[in-house]
């Protein structure tokens, strides 16, 4: 196996770093072919970072969580990755293009644990106003309504959770592979939007395609135009 070929040569990074790629590749085979796990996800981007292409790595862990937006390790190994871009310090860029973590209850529950959850509310509010009914006694009508109360609060938080998450989606999903000026025009003859170049991996969302460049929207919400040569595009999840 490719992967076992890199590690087999991790003394050697030169070496290993085209068996680290030819992993990734088929990794990256096995998503496209619809082989899509979180434990895939996690592969695909560890091939890539040890092959040298983080950016690609940051597009793959993005994918991971569109499929399994709960999964801790993914959510680690992005937050990991991230960790390794080159933002400013500080600065209007600096601002503008680190993206926020992920929050809410899609991100730490996966929707089976989110049903059961919400059967177990349900079952102990119904139980709860059956004994209310039997014994009259208010503790267990207050009971009910807490686990009632409960069980809306839970779907609230998941329905407001999912649909942050399909606007945040609603874009396909690039990265970039170098670092690179954001422009003010689709031409490298319009002025820059920032004085410092966008660092290689910071992510962002595509607005429109023309002539060879695409217009991005930055995690901050700037926008501008990039090549299109200098961008690793998602395939969603």
């Amino acid at each position: 196996m490719a992967f076992a070929d890199g590690v087999g040569l991790r003394d050697d990074s030169v070496k290993a770093r085209p068996a680290f790629a030819r992993a990734a590749a088929g990794y990256d085979d096995l998503w496209h072919r619809g082989h899509r796990s979180p434990d895939l996800a996690l592969n695909r981007a560890a091939s890539h970072r040890l092959a040298g292409n983080l950016p690609s790595a940051v597009v793959a862990l993005n994918e991971g969580l569109a499929v399994a937006p709960w999964n801790r390790s993914v959510q680690v190994a992005l937050e990991d990755a991230r960790a390794a871009v080159a933002y400013p310090a500080a600065g209007d860029l600096a601002s503008q293009c680190r993206p926020a973590p992920a929050l809410g209850v899609a991100t730490r529950m996966s929707q089976a644990e989110a049903w059961l959850v919400a059967g177990l509310l349900w079952v102990l509010a119904c139980g709860g106003a059956a004994r209310y009914r039997m014994t009259r006694r208010p503790a267990w009508l207050l009971a009910s309504a807490a686990c009632a109360t409960g069980l809306a609060v839970l779907a609230g938080f998941w329905w407001h959770g999912e649909a942050e998450r399909e606007r945040g989606n609603a874009l396909p999903l690039v990265v970039l592979a170098a670092e690179t000026t954001l422009r003010k025009g689709n031409a490298a003859t319009y002025p820059a939007v920032f004085e410092a170049r966008l660092p290689r991996g910071v992510e962002a969302r595509a607005l429109a395609e023309r002539g060879g460049w695409v217009q991005v929207k930055l995690a901050g919400g700037a926008a501008g135009w990039v090549p299109t040569a200098s961008l690793v595009a998602s395939h969603g999840g």
